[in-house]
C-alpha cells in the first residue's frame, strides 16, 4: 500500500482524498495544514489517522510514500523541495512556483524522486485527439490560433493572498495557465511572447486582464486574450484552431466544433468526482492524474504529467509578467 500525505486542507483536497479513498493501491495516512481545524474536519470524513500543523513535522513523523501539495502558490516551491530532500515523490497543484527561477529550482532539486503536476486537461480526450490531428497534418498548415479565456473573479475571491503579488500573478497564472498548457501540448515548445497586462481594479496588485500572441518554433503563433473581471459570471473558454484542410473549436473538455476528418472525441463525465468533493468550478479528470500518479509509483515509472513538463507554459506566463514586454516586440522566453 502507497502511503501518502497531503500538505494543504482547502477546497481542493477534498477532490484528492475522494479520489485516493478509491484507490486500491493508495492510503492517505496524515494531513497538514497551519488551520488544524481544517485538517480535523477532513479526517474525520475520511478516516484519516494523523493531523499535523507543521508538514515538516508530518513528513519527519510518518514514513510517507508520496505527498500531495495543494497550498497557496508560494508554498510549493519550498515544501516540494523538503519532500524531495526526504525521498518522497510529490504531486503539486498548478503552479508549480511564483517565478521563473523557483520553477526551475523546484525541478532541478526534485530530479530524484517522481515530480507530478496537476495538469489535466492533458487527459481531456478532445485535448489527446487534437493533439493526434496536428501530429498526423490533418488540418494542413495552422493558419490561425487563438485562446480566448473571460470569467468574472468577485472582490472575495481576491481578499485574500491571490490579490497580492505574493500569489505571483493574476488571471494568467491562476486561470490561464491550464489552457496555455493545452496549446504547449499541441504546438511545442515556445519561443517568444509579445503583448500587455493589466491590473483594471484598484484593490489588488496581480493583472486581471491580458492580452498578447505566443509564437512556437514550429512557426505557430498563437493569440491570447486573459480576462477576470469581465463582469459576466459565465465562464468562456474557448480555443479554435484553423488549417488548409479544417477546423476545431474546443471549450474547455467540449469539441464545439470538429471540422476534421479524425473521430470526435467523447465528452467526459464530470460527475466521476461528487459535487461535494470538488471546487465547483472543477472541471473533469483530476481523477485520472492522482491515478496516474499513484500507478507511476507503483509500477516504477514517472507520472504521465511531470513537473518538467509544465515548463514551457510557465516560461510563457513568465514571459508576459517581464519588464520587457511590449504590445509590438517579441521577447524570448
Amino acid at each position: 500500500m502507497i502511503k501518502i500525505g497531503i500538505i494543504g486542507c482547502g477546497n481542493v483536497s477534498q477532490t484528492y482524498l475522494y479520489t485516493l479513498s478509491k484507490n486500491k493501491d493508495a492510503e492517505v495516512v496524515a494531513l497538514a495544514d497551519i488551520d488544524l481545524s481544517k485538517a480535523k474536519k477532513h479526517a474525520e470524513i475520511f478516516n484519516i489517522k494523523s493531523i499535523y500543523s507543521d508538514y515538516k513535522e508530518m513528513i519527519d513523523k510518518e514514513s510517507l510514500d508520496a505527498v500531495i501539495i495543494a497550498t497557496p502558490h508560494f508554498l510549493h516551491h519550498d515544501q516540494a523541495i523538503a519532500c524531495a530532500k526526504n525521498s518522497i515523490d510529490i504531486l503539486c497543484e498548478k503552479p508549480l512556483a511564483t517565478n521563473m527561477k523557483d520553477t526551475v529550482d523546484m525541478i532541478n532539486k526534485c530530479s530524484n524522486v517522481r515530480f507530478g503536476v496537476m495538469l489535466q486537461r492533458r487527459f481531456y480526450p478532445n485535448s489527446i485527439a487534437v493533439r493526434e490531428v496536428i501530429r498526423q497534418g490533418l488540418l494542413g498548415e495552422i493558419t490561425e490560433v487563438s485562446l480566448d479565456f473571460s470569467c468574472h473573479k468577485t472582490p472575495e475571491f481576491y481578499d485574500t493572498w491571490r490579490g497580492k503579488k505574493i500569489s505571483g500573478g493574476g488571471t494568467l497564472i491562476s486561470q490561464a495557465l491550464h489552457r496555455i498548457d493545452l496549446l504547449v501540448y499541441f504546438f511545442g515548445e515556445p519561443q517568444f511572447v509579445e503583448g500587455i497586462i493589466k491590473t483594471t481594479r484598484p484593490y489588488i496588485e496581480v493583472e486581471d486582464y491580458a492580452k498578447g500572441k505566443i509564437y512556437f518554433k514550429n512557426s505557430i503563433v498563437a493569440d491570447l486574450e486573459s480576462n477576470n473581471s469581465s463582469g459576466n459570471p459565465e465562464t468562456i473558454s474557448i480555443i479554435k484552431i484553423k488549417g488548409t484542410n479544417g477546423h476545431i473549436i474546443l471549450s474547455d473538455d467540449k469539441a464545439l466544433e470538429w471540422n476534421v476528418d479524425y473521430p470526435k472525441p467523447e465528452e467526459v463525465d464530470i460527475n466521476k468526482i461528487p459535487i461535494i468533493y470538488r471546487p465547483a468550478y472543477y472541471g473533469p479528470c483530476h481523477e485520472m492524474v492522482i491515478d496516474d500518479f499513484v500507478d507511476s509509483i507503483k509500477n516504477n515509472r514517472q507520472p504521465s504529467v511531470t513537473g518538467k513538463d509544465s515548463l514551457a507554459a510557465m516560461k510563457i506566463i513568465f514571459g508576459f509578467y517581464s519588464d520587457k514586454l511590449s504590445e509590438d516586440k517579441r521577447i524570448r522566453i
